[in-house]
């Protein structure tokens, strides 16, 4: 198992993931909560996790000509498992895959994945960042939790979810 072990909490460790993917031609496809999927009876006793699904197409391409069962790994998660007042991230190393399969002739390949998909975990836990020049500002977007937002209009006429609250009617015609 690849485990690297972080001081960030939970909360810090998406925005560091989706940046080192980017780095290094990836990307995060989805994050699951595990603790917001379980039933509130089924309680996880202080412990709590993230899944990300990474995705890294120039790695996976090769992988997949030489068997396309590698497609039942792909594409690759990482845990993020909180634990007392730290993290681990944890993922399956991609040469395992191999041995699933039998297919050591093919670790090569795995193990530029699994080299990248280490390397993506360390930046995430240590908050490694990408030197940049000064005026050298990227974009916020990535910090910012759209899950469960409204939008401002609503409809094509440019509707606001605030006129319609309650009334099922616009109460004003506006602008």
């Amino acid at each position: 198992m690849l485990q690297i072990h972080t001081t960030q909490g939970l909360d810090q460790i998406e925005v560091g993931l989706r940046r080192a993917a980017e780095r290094h031609g990836g990307s995060v496809l989805a994050v699951s909560h595990v603790g917001q999927l379980l039933h509130p009876d089924m309680d996880l006793k202080g412990t709590d996790a993230i899944v990300f699904t990474l995705c890294f197409p120039s790695l996976y391409a090769p992988l997949l000509r030489s068997d396309i069962r590698f497609a039942a790994f792909l594409p690759s998660r990482v845990a993020a498992c909180a634990v007392g007042s730290g993290s681990f991230l944890e993922a399956i190393p991609p040469r395992e895959y191999c041995r699933l399969l039998h297919r050591p002739e093919v670790e090569p390949l795995a193990a530029s994945l699994e080299d990248t998909l280490r390397l993506v975990m360390e930046e995430a836990a240590h908050g490694v960042h990408a030197t940049s020049g000064p005026g050298d500002h990227r974009s916020t977007e990535d910090q910012v939790n759209m899950r469960a937002t409204l939008p401002r209009r609503i409809d094509c006429r440019g509707t606001k979810a605030e006129e319609l609250a309650g009334t099922g009617a616009r109460e004003s015609q506006g602008e």
